[in-house]
């Protein structure tokens, strides 16, 4: 067991300087430090700024929006993760930071997050759900599982915790953390009944829970921004294994921290939480092939049969259970 953890998280107001971003981030690194942070989560795109989606396509605007980011934009590990890396370097400190990443000589730039501790760039995860980021950002394809000395972390970025499937991969992996660095904005301007904000707190809540282990979330919190006069959630949070969240920010800047045996609290809320129930052990995962199937993606699969003469057959999941093929496999080789 590696004992206490001080997992931080940040609520920020980003704006589109990176210089600016940088060395807010730097001042929360020096903050988190003196509450004794081992591992601190900054919000999605906090390096560059999340983008304006409301502007048309090809409009002066969405091309000014691009050619932003394709300056600004910069590789994992680059300038800025170096100049993170040597700020903790003295804390023994790991630091999720967002940024958009500049890749293939900076013609596709990636919605990131790097994690960064005293030897540099540990992991790298690139939004994997991310459609209607279209036309700046492309989709990641990785999960990374990043064991560092206080665990073992996964990342995801916004729109990622929406898709739980996701988040059980990473606790199938063996997982202990989820660091969520996120741009979730409410739809309108009053907080308290603002339902899509609240959806990322039900959403944070249920994957920790469903999962029993821990979440940690950073938003930001700038207020009537972008030219659609745009209000983010904040609502940055600490969720432990029992779904419920230990620390909070409303909508106000600051830091989360929290300090709690990682793996003591997951395997408690393994054995004693849930009615004792561990949700891993009693998956039955041979009953949900619907979940990973394909075909609907490839549709020569089921034009194939008739384009050979035979009827089309649609290639979906056999309710079939395997193991009537087994008993008629074994009652075959007994006869």
């Amino acid at each position: 067991m590696i004992g206490e953890v001080v997992l931080g998280a940040a609520n920020v107001k980003i704006t589109h300087d990176k210089a600016q971003n940088l060395e807010r981030f730097l001042e929360l690194i020096d903050e988190a430090a003196s509450r004794d942070v081992d591992v601190l989560v900054l919000p999605e795109m906090g390096l560059q700024g999340y983008a304006d989606f409301a502007f048309s396509q090809g409009s002066p605007e969405q091309v000014a929006q691009k050619q932003y980011y394709f300056n600004e934009a910069e590789p994992i590990p680059g300038p800025s993760t170096e100049a993170i890396r040597r700020a903790v370097e003295g804390h023994g400190m790991y630091v999720q930071l967002g940024l958009a990443e500049s890749a293939l000589h900076g013609n596709a730039i990636f919605n990131s997050t790097a994690l960064i501790g005293p030897e540099g760039v540990v992991s790298v995860f690139r939004k994997m759900h991310n459609t209607f980021e279209f036309p700046y950002f492309s989709p990641g394809e990785d999960a990374p599982l990043a064991s560092i000395p206080y665990g073992r972390f996964g990342s995801i970025i916004c729109y990622d915790l929406c898709f739980p499937e996701l988040i059980r991969s990473y606790a199938l992996k063996g997982a202990d953390v989820i660091l969520m660095s996120t741009a979730w904005p409410q739809r309108g301007h009053d907080r308290a009944n603002d339902y899509h904000g609240w959806c990322m707190d039900l959403a944070a809540q249920a994957n920790a829970f469903f999962n029993q282990m821990w979440l940690v979330c950073s938003n930001h919190c700038e207020k009537d921004v972008y030219s659609g006069h745009l209000d983010y959630y904040g609502g940055t949070q600490i969720v432990d294994p029992y779904g419920k969240v230990v620390e909070y920010l409303g909508d106000e800047e600051g830091l989360v921290v929290h300090r709690a045996d990682l793996q003591q609290t997951i395997l408690a809320s393994r054995t004693e939480g849930f009615f004792g129930l561990n949700l891993l052990q009693d998956r039955r995962p041979e009953h949900y092939g619907a979940v990973v199937e394909e075909a609907y993606r490839h549709p020569m699969t089921h034009l194939g049969a008739t384009m050979n003469g035979g009827p089309a057959v649609p290639n979906e999941v056999s309710s079939r259970d395997p193991h009537d093929d087994r008993v008629e496999e074994a009652a075959a080789t007994v006869a």
